[in-house]
């Protein structure tokens, strides 16, 4: 099959779904052709670095003007359509793509090119499939298009969002957000432990996505002031300043400091606690290796929406007080029912198939 997949490097959650899907095919069958576009960058390098620094700003000085811009558009009939504006932005040269490539189904991980690419179905390309994905546990409406074929979905607790927006049932595969196929194999915790010179004792993992977001240093400091006889492994993420302020750092207990990593699967699996900024990979990630999660100020939008989630389903705590952080993990750790209901009700909300399921999926409906 060829398989054209669209993303958006807003962050790393989109590409990683891009990637692990086009894995999952390969794995499937070597003959597969699966192409990945990055959507804007391939319109205008120039535009998809003004988009990427406007975002990184937004959030870092403005984010409840991202928050506010969130919610303005996240209705049927919004103010601000983001639809209309990237069609009219990128559909003609996207068309010129998907006819070179000649596609059996197409794929898309963000709104933006589902937007698009449901426009040119109404216009130039009917007979092609499109299946987007949605990668929060959440439903945007600028997911919503009239002519996808498929939704996936984080989980089935969240159908009933999108028949709320009018998609009908059959559209709806609740397979969860495609994780990398690490995440379901089974890794062995004394193996992490030497890798990683870790001892048997309480570990919390801190950690901020890949753009090392959030007051990692803050929490490391007062974790480090307030537990007794535990050990930190922080990720910076490809943040390096923040990688040396924290390797610099005089703790009394044991401070592991990684920047950017490939095997969060196996910190993880290391970790009695995480916390951590609720992006929607990384939640289907925890989710996964069923830990206690500890959300500290998560960013208004679809980081709220993910928070919201897990809250409202029992697994996670949240603060926006790092001086709470402490209080917290040892409230969970230390309460053995909790943790109990923890272990029961993640293994509920866990997909770690669902790169798997979404497609064989698209093999058993669309493999000529």
């Amino acid at each position: 099959m060829n398989i054209l997949i669209f993303s958006v490097s807003i962050g790393n959650g989109h590409d990683q779904v891009a990637h692990t899907l086009s894995n999952e095919f390969m794995r499937c069958d070597s003959k597969n052709k699966v192409k990945i576009i990055n959507t804007i960058k391939f319109i205008s390098p120039i535009l998809d670095k003004v988009i990427l620094d406007s975002y990184l700003n937004i959030l870092k000085f403005y984010p409840r003007a991202w928050g506010k811009l969130y919610e303005k558009t996240n209705k049927l009939d919004p103010i601000i359509d983001i639809n209309d504006i990237t069609n009219r932005l990128m559909t003609s040269k996207l068309h010129k793509s998907i006819n070179s490539f000649v596609p059996d189904a197409i794929i898309c991980t963000h709104s933006f090119p589902s937007s698009i690419i449901s426009n040119l179905k109404q216009k130039k390309i009917p007979e092609t499939p499109l299946i987007t994905v949605i990668t929060d546990y959440n439903i945007h409406t600028s997911y919503v298009n009239d002519h996808t074929d498929y939704y996936v979905i984080p989980h089935e607790n969240l159908s009933y969002v999108m028949e709320h927006y009018g998609v009908s049932r059959n559209k709806i595969l609740p397979f969860g957000i495609p994780i990398r196929r690490e995440f379901e194999q089974h890794v062995s915790l004394t193996d992490v432990q030497q890798k990683y010179q870790l001892d048997q004792k309480k570990t919390v993992l801190v950690m901020g996505g890949g753009l090392g977001l959030g007051e990692i240093y803050n929490i490391v400091l007062e974790l480090d002031n307030n537990l007794e006889d535990a050990q930190i492994i922080a990720i910076a993420g490809r943040n390096n300043r923040l990688e040396q302020k924290l390797k610099s750092m005089a703790t009394k207990n044991k401070l592991v400091v990684l920047g950017f990593v490939s095997n969060i699967h196996e910190l993880m699996e290391a970790a009695d606690c995480i916390v951590t900024k609720p992006g929607g990979v990384t939640t289907a990630e925890v989710l996964c290796k069923q830990k206690p999660l500890v959300i500290f100020s998560p960013l208004p939008g679809q980081e709220y929406e993910n928070a919201e989630f897990l809250l409202n389903s029992g697994v996670a705590v949240a603060t926006s007080d790092v001086k709470k952080i402490p209080i917290l993990i040892n409230q969970m750790l230390n309460f053995d029912i909790r943790m109990k209901s923890i272990k029961e009700i993640t293994g509920y909300l866990k997909k770690p198939n669902a790169a798997a399921e979404t497609v064989q999926f698209i093999l058993d409906k669309y493999n000529k």
